[in-house]
């Protein structure tokens, strides 16, 4: 049994899932042992205004190639302060969903702009969010992008016509799945007089756009702040098998030189832009200047014998 359980235990992965998240801005310190690591970034949503409802927050995810002890700063927008959530070392950010501002009569609008993602594997942009209609009724918060979906948007509110005061306002955009929250509602009425005000909601967490107010005496709904998420794998220690060290990055963005970590001078490179199209290939990619290189994002394809590894860097 005994055996049969640690033969089972050499053959697998052997290796564990670990996280952190940060809900506001501070510093990331990679693990000893962790080479790569996933990034999840949410934008955090806007706030209503008297009558439209927020933006959502986008969402933005990579993986990467990391050296332990590297320090990476995290900022973490909060709702309504347009900053996005980064880790510019890393060239990506998840936009802050935008906050909505007053349209007068007789109009409905007002809608915060969904925020904008970046520099990810996948990027997904936050919901708009709903128009309200002055005074009386307030637009739906954009949902916030998530991993399944971009966010949804947020609902307009119906058009005062005398008499048809009961009403929620503005439908709450639906977040894009977890952790990405949804939009508030829109403030509206409760009784057939409009003296009863029903609220403005506040963005879901995380980053749901707020909820429009309704201009008389129910207030708007406050963004949900961002988020980010850092989950990486470490060793079990019970794998012993020997394998064929890869190269590694060693700085990553990069200026002029593609710096890398245990190389053997036989690796076959191929480095690709973001299309896929091949710009330079052969061997000793180490070597060679790339400061002419634009910036952006670029794939480093590696193999060795009959094992092949693509990095991900940024100029």
């Amino acid at each position: 049994m005994f055996r049969t359980l640690l033969a089972a235990l050499i053959a697998c992965s052997c290796s564990l899932s670990a996280q952190t998240t940060f809900t506001s801005s501070g510093t990331f310190v990679v693990p000893p042992g962790v080479e790569n690591m996933t990034v999840e970034l949410v934008g955090p949503g806007g706030n209503g205004a008297s009558n439209g409802g927020g933006g959502g927050g986008a969402f933005a995810s990579a993986v990467y190639e990391v050296i332990p002890g590297t320090n990476y700063s995290v900022v973490v927008g909060t709702g309504g302060s347009g900053l996005a959530t980064s880790i510019s070392a890393l060239g990506i950010a998840a936009g802050a969903g935008g906050n909505a501002t007053t349209t007068p009569n007789p109009n409905i609008g007002g809608g915060g702009q969904g925020g904008v993602a970046q520099g990810g594997d996948v990027n997904r942009n936050g919901g708009t969010g709903g128009g309200g209609y002055y005074t009386y009724f307030g637009g739906g918060g954009g949902g916030a992008a998530g991993p399944s979906a971009a966010g949804g948007v947020g609902g307009n509110t119906i058009v005062w016509n005398g008499s048809n005061c009961i009403t929620p306002g503005g439908a709450a955009g639906i977040g894009g799945g977890a952790p990405a929250g949804d939009g508030g509602k829109g403030a509206g009425f409760t009784d057939a007089n409009c003296t009863v005000t029903d609220p403005g909601a506040n963005g879901g967490a995380y980053g749901g756009g707020g909820g429009g107010g309704n201009g008389i005496g129910s207030a708007f709904g406050i963004g949900g702040g961002g988020y980010c998420r850092i989950t990486w794998n470490t060793s079990t220690g019970v794998d012993q098998q020997t394998v064929a060290p890869m190269p590694r990055l060693l700085q990553n963005p990069i200026t002029d030189r593609i710096a890398l970590r245990q190389p053997l001078g036989t690796e076959q490179y191929a480095l690709l832009d973001a299309t896929g199209r091949t710009i330079w290939s052969g061997q000793r990619i180490d070597l060679q200047d790339f400061s002419n290189l634009r910036t952006g994002a670029y794939f480093l394809r590696v193999a060795v014998g009959d094992k092949v590894s693509v990095l991900r860097l940024v100029k």
